[in-house]
Parts: C-alpha cells; structure tokens; sequence
C-alpha cells in the first residue's frame, strides 16, 4: 500500500470518502513539496489525537502554517503501550466515548479536506478511522482491511521496535483485527 509521503510511513486516504479522508502517522518531518501537495488538495483541517507530552516532544509541522486550521485532540487511552493484550482491547472499547464524537464531528464536518494522525497512525488513528468508516456506512470488511493495511505499511518499524524491546509482547504493538472487530462490535451496540 505505501505511504502518500516520503517523510511519513503511513499516510493514505480513507477507503471511502474520496480525498476528505487522509489518514497519517505523525507528519513532523514533512517536506515543503509534501505541505504544497496538502494545500493543493485541500487539506486544511488539520486533527492531532496524540497526548500533549507526545506532541510536545516531536511538534506536528503544519501547525501554525497558514491555511491549516490544527486542533490537538488527544484520544481518550491513547499515549502509553498496554501491558497485555487483553489491555490493548480494553483500550480499544475505552477509545469510543465523548471525546472520540468529537474527533469523528470535527472531521466529519470540516469545510475542506481532513488529515488526522497519532504518532505511528496505528491504535489511536485506526480507532478514528473506524469510527468515521462506520458512520459512513463503509462495511466491517472494508473497515478492517483499512487498519490492516497499517501492518503492512509499518511492519519495518514495529520490528524495529520489537527488537529493541523484547519485553514487548508483539501481540500488543503489531496490529490485530480483533482489536478493530472489538471496536466495530461496540459501535454497533452504541
């Protein structure tokens, strides 16, 4: 699948929505051929889910840019790695409350085109765009290849991160369905 840019590892759009939709890990690094691309297509709503520490230490690179309207909006559980893999699903069913309506109606409702981002477009950024997929009316098939896509589009990365960490179960960080089949199911009961 690959990445829209050369400075990110998993930027794309939505499976739905045309270009409205543009899913990312964290664009800290964007080069200005990369910023000109988003404003040639319209992409000036501008959605960070990472907690305050996390953008404090690595700053997104389109706020304050003029014609990105940046909102920082931390999803609820998000920021830290669960201990187990039965934490990870309690993190996904946590992530869909007040604060997740918020995100899904800001992007949902921006004059011009969204891209939203957490650090490594995974959990927090995969739940978001659950969340938007489902309210579109995008089957659960669809939904969960999309976050499965990230797998494949940040394999290299999680390995990396596995090998350096070897306390880390894989199951917590390499993304599984079932976390996003979990989601889904609770959407559908709310």
């Amino acid at each position: 699948m690959g990445s829209l840019f050369g400075s990110t590892l998993n930027t794309r759009y939505l499976p739905a929505g045309g270009e409205k939709f543009i899913r990312s890990d964290a664009p800290v690094n964007l080069t200005e051929a990369e910023i000109d691309w988003l404003r040639e297509h319209r992409v000036t709503t501008v959605i960070d889910l990472r907690e305050k520490d996390e953008y404090l230490s690595r700053p997104c690179a389109l706020e304050g840019l003029d014609g990105f309207m940046y909102h920082l909006l931390p999803v609820t559980g998000g920021g830290s790695t669960p201990a187990t893999p039965d934490d990870m699903r309690r993190v996904y069913a946590g992530m869909l409350d007040a604060q997740m309506d918020r995100i899904a109606s800001i992007a949902m409702n921006a004059p011009e085109n969204v891209l939203y981002f957490c650090s490594a477009g995974k959990d927090r950024t995969g739940a978001v765009s659950a969340v938007i997929l489902h309210r579109l009316g995008v089957p659960d098939d669809v939904i969960a290849a999309d976050y499965m896509a990230t797998k494949e589009n940040l394999m290299p990365m999680l390995e990396a991160f596995l090998s350096r960490h070897p306390e880390v179960d894989p199951a917590i960080v390499i993304p599984c369905e079932a976390n996003i089949r979990l989601l889904l199911e609770k959407l559908r009961r709310t």
